[in-house]
């Protein structure tokens, strides 16, 4: 059945006086001459359900809050909201006879407030939900609010005749598609969290493919052998340095027991060997570090001369016009030059301050502190070299001499021993070099097998919940009868209001949910005329509203607001006829479904038919919209249709 939603009264406050608008029975038209407020006063409606609202410069300069009385579901509240001041981004809930605040609420849920939309929602028990979307092609989520489900709702004047529930609108038309499917139960929160989870999936695959790839390129471009090769490899230099391990600690084992009155100095010369190596070590990390600073001194240096050699040529060029190519000495005045664009090379001209003497000025400053910087880092560094060179320097002597001495002491024992111990050690460690190596090949390539793994069961998951979605679908793809049926009724109201003479047949589409008329997609009825247009439109809303009443399991709201149902209808007996029938149409819904309906509809003239099955709102320029402030007349007016 239709979800319950009604607005019994506007109320609007400016600073000198305010003023109620009622809404009494089933349909209500407000009715008054351009630029009294009409379209304002249904804005301010679609203001305080938290919309954002296009509001003309009386509104948006003497309004100070509007407050709507209304039934939303089960509950009967005041929803109260300011116009453009510091708390418009917040809603207040009132009660309907105290008027005290019973909740505040916020307009956009980036605030430390509840948001307006979930409670609105919750109160209409309308599912809140979460559709997949994309964007940048990756997968992203949208978030259904009440607004957009407001869209239903509010036909609103500017493009009334020309786009049905903002179908145009590229962003908007994913979530009116999903807004159709759940309010005529064609879709649910399951298929909608498999289709959020499918594009997660997705996106995670195509990562996980691509780090897959990458891998593999790397693998390739590394080291051409293979994963077999690498792992028998790997065994033999295991095997290798067990060897060469277990051949050291013979050496060092024989050497200990054959100098063992000698252990001080042997200890003291490793020591200095181990030092000098450390030296050493320093040294090349100095060096690497003084010419990677003389590097940035260079490139500075060569800033410097660039900029030498523009400003140069910025001085001596600039002054003049060229009226023959300096190359070929051909004339150019002869070829279309656009403007803003060089003579000879056909580029932009720079900007003003590309050239400004200031900014190249300020460039040189900026070069010359960069330029001190860099050479006062370059000098403190080569003191460091220096420094390093000379303990280098220190730490060999005191080896040199500390071996001169232990081989003047065991000359034919124990310095063969120590080069046989150097050699051993180096093997050694150039096999553990090389371990590390394939290891880490190896480490890759395990890497690229885990990913392989994760893309197989990124693929299982997929495969589950595309399965889990198509079985869902499948249950639901009964009521997909529902479309069908509401393109009889559709067609049932074009035969009823007959917006042209040449419609045949009319339908809704099964796919996209919008009117076809003759087998006509909508926005190629522009041509056909705007009056026409309208008339579809209108007869679309209608057709939704209806179905939704007479059907409990369809969730319509049940309430319509149009502005200009006549909008683009000319003053001839065919339009006038049109207008007519649609407001017959208006009058027949208001009376068979009374109060489980509400239609407003804005419109320049009263509606054109007798009747008491319309409540009346007049405005005109003695009595506009705001109350307490003078109109200047019909020649200073603003619609809020114009604004933007």
């Amino acid at each position: 059945m239709a979800i319950h939603l009604r607005f019994r009264s506007l109320t609007v406050t400016t600073a000198d006086a305010e003023k109620t608008y009622c809404f009494d029975g089933p349909a209500t038209v407000v009715s008054g001459p351009s630029g009294t407020g009409k379209s304002s006063l249904l804005m301010l409606l679609k203001h305080v359900v938290g919309g954002k609202a296009v509001l003309t410069p009386a509104v948006r300069d003497h309004v100070l809050s509007a407050r709507a009385e209304v039934f939303i579901g089960e509950q009967h509240v005041v929803l109260k909201r300011a116009v453009n001041d510091a708390r418009s981004g917040q809603v207040d809930v009132l009660d309907p006879v105290t008027l005290a605040t019973r909740n505040t609420f916020a307009v956009q849920a980036d605030t430390d407030l509840p948001p307006l939309s979930d409670y609105l929602l919750g109160a209409l028990d309308f599912p809140r939900e979460t559709i997949p979307a994309s964007r940048d092609g990756k997968a992203t989520t949208r978030d259904l609010k009440f607004t957009d489900l407001f869209a239903y709702v509010y036909r609103e004047a500017r493009n009334i005749d020309r786009e049905v529930v903002g179908h145009l609108d590229t962003w908007f038309n994913t979530k009116r598609t999903a807004l159709f499917k759940l309010m005529f139960a064609l879709t649910d929160s399951i298929v909608l969290e498999l289709s959020r989870k499918l594009g997660e999936l997705k996106e995670e695959l195509r990562k996980k493919t691509d780090e897959y790839e990458n891998v593999k390129s790397f693998l390739g471009a590394t080291d051409p052998r293979t994963e077999d090769q690498l792992r028998a490899e790997l065994v033999s230099l295991r095997d290798m340095l067990q060897r060469a391990d277990a051949a050291l600690a013979s050496l060092r084992h024989e050497l200990e027991e054959n100098t063992a009155a000698d252990a001080v100095l042997r200890q003291e010369l490793r020591a200095a060997v181990g030092s000098a190596r450390e030296a050493a070590q320093e040294v090349l990390a100095a060096q690497d570090l003084v010419e990677a600073r003389a590097a940035v001194v260079a490139q500075v240096e060569l800033d410097l001369s660039r900029l030498d050699r523009s400003t140069t040529a910025i001085e001596k060029l600039s002054p003049f016009d060229f009226v023959v190519c300096p190359r070929c000495m051909q004339r150019l005045s002869t070829r279309p030059v656009p403007e803003d664009h060089c003579v000879v090379c056909l580029q932009h001209d720079p900007h003003d301050q590309d050239v400004d003497p200031a900014a190249i000025a300020q460039t040189r400053r900026s070069l010359d502190l960069q330029l001190q910087d860099a050479k006062a880092v370059l000098e403190a560094d080569t003191h460091v070299l220096q420094n390093a060179h000379e303990r280098a320097q220190q730490t060999d002597f005191l080896a040199q001499s500390l071996r001169r001495q232990l081989d003047a002491q065991t000359r034919d024992l124990v310095a063969p021993r120590f080069d046989a111990i150097a050699d051993a050690s180096a093997r050694a460690a150039s096999l553990r070099a090389a371990i590390d190596s394939v290891t880490q090949l190896r480490d890759s390539w395990a890497r690229a097998h885990a990913i392989e793994r994760d893309v197989r069961d990124i693929k299982a998951q997929r495969s589950r919940a595309t399965a889990e979605r198509k079985a869902r679908t499948a249950e639901l793809a009964a009521r997909q009868n529902l479309v069908s049926d509401l393109g009889r009724d559709f067609n049932k109201m074009i035969s009823q209001l007959r917006p042209a003479p040449w419609i045949q047949s009319a339908t809704i589409d099964p796919s996209s949910y919008l009117p076809v008329v003759n087998n006509v997609t909508f926005e190629s009825l522009q041509a056909d005329g705007g009056g026409v247009v309208t008339s579809i439109n209108v007869a679309y809303s209608l057709s939704l509203l209806e179905f939704g009443i007479t059907h409990p399991d369809v969730r319509v709201p049940s309430m319509l607001i149009i502005d200009s149902p006549r909008k683009a209808s000319g003053s001839n007996l065919d339009d006038q006829a049109r207008g007519h029938r649609t407001y017959q149409r208006f009058q027949s819904l208001a009376e068979a479904y009374g109060s489980q309906i509400q239609l407003i509809i804005a419109d320049n003239d009263s509606a054109p038919i007798p009747g008491t099955a319309f409540g009346k709102i007049e405005l005109d320029y003695d009595n506009p919209l705001v109350p307490g402030v003078v109109h200047p007349g019909p020649e200073h007016t603003h619609r809020a249709e114009d604004e933007s």
